[in-house]
């Protein structure tokens, strides 16, 4: 009886283990799905929405939209080589008010900031 117990024992505890080994893989695929990011011919990669005016560059989405003060439409902010840079803003979501005109990091959470510029609709 004592073996039947351990048997089971060791096959839950094998299965358990073989399940946590693929747990990060799967977080990681998730996690890349909900940044939504999508590369270009120019190797430029989306990160937010954002409103074009400088004065609402508070104004961030993860989805196309409308600004909620000037019911613009929201343009995707786009990480970019140096050359066709506007400012460096901070790579995460909730940062992306976080713009500078030089390298730098970000106040909030100490990322480098990245070359970005806004990506206006019918862009090439």
């Amino acid at each position: 009886m004592k073996y039947l117990w351990m048997t089971a024992l060791l096959a839950v505890f094998v299965i358990g283990c073989g399940d946590e080994k693929q747990a990060p893989a799967m977080k990681h695929d998730n996690h890349a799905a909900m940044e939504k990011t999508e590369a270009t011919a120019d190797s430029e990669r989306m990160i937010y929405y954002t409103c074009p005016m400088e004065s609402h560059k508070h104004i961030h989405s993860r989805e196309p939209g409308t600004c909620s003060e000037c019911n613009m439409t929201l343009v995707p902010g786009v990480i970019t080589s140096e050359d066709k840079l506007e400012y460096y803003g901070c790579p995460m979501l909730i940062h992306s008010h976080v713009r500078q005109e030089g390298p730098g990091r970000c106040d909030e959470c100490k990322m480098e900031l990245k070359p970005m510029r806004l990506k206006k609709t019918g862009e090439i």
